[in-house]
């Protein structure tokens, strides 16, 4: 009778370890998870963002074609650079949110390999290591957090700033025909000062 309690216990203590380990190590797949579809998400948003810009901006340079005020190839040039200012933000916003996935897998991978070292330990060290761990996974999901506040205010801030631009440039758009290359300054400049 003795014996089938101690056996129990052996059994509930060792069922309690891997009810703990597999809770730890679905914490770290969350984890992952949630990184991965972040990044997918702003990855799309860029996109679609820069798409709208480019389509925007090519209407641009038609209309100023068919209206004989610039040529394309002379709208191209006069809006390269803020375009290129353009695209060197958006590959900031970009790199923060790749930095901060890569951030997240380091500590995610380190959290997976920690669990895979508790099968080679006893059962004393378990409890310590299960400790260590769930430490770990606040301390990430810590990280997650406030690293996630300030890379979506980047993106934030970026989504806001390219919505005043295309306003601006369907404002030109609405023009038609009356666009003229000094409005395409103007607008050039007033950009420019946005992006910077």
């Amino acid at each position: 009778m003795q014996n089938n309690s101690l056996l129990e216990g052996v059994i509930n203590s060792y069922d309690d370890r891997i009810q703990k380990i597999q809770t730890a190590f679905q914490s770290s797949e969350n984890i992952t998870e949630s990184t991965h579809l972040i990044f997918a998400n702003v990855q799309n948003s860029l996109n679609n963002l820069k798409k709208e810009r480019e389509i925007l901006n090519s209407k641009l340079s038609e209309a100023m074609a068919k209206n004989g005020s610039l040529r394309k190839k002379d709208y191209n040039l006069m809006m390269s650079d803020v375009l290129n200012l353009f695209n060197k933000k958006e590959l900031e916003t970009e790199r923060q949110f790749f930095y901060f996935i890569e951030e997240l897998k380091e500590a995610t991978q380190s959290l997976k390999n920690s669990l895979l070292d508790i099968k080679d330990v006893n059962s004393q060290q378990t409890s310590e290591k299960i400790t260590i761990i769930k430490e770990q996974v606040a301390q990430i999901t810590k990280l997650q957090g406030s690293r996630k506040e300030t890379v979506i205010k980047s993106f934030t801030d970026f989504q806001q700033m390219h919505n005043r631009i295309i306003l601006n440039l369907e404002d030109l758009l609405k023009k038609g025909d009356n666009v003229q290359v000094k409005d395409i300054k103007l607008i050039k400049n007033k950009i420019i000062r946005e992006i910077n």
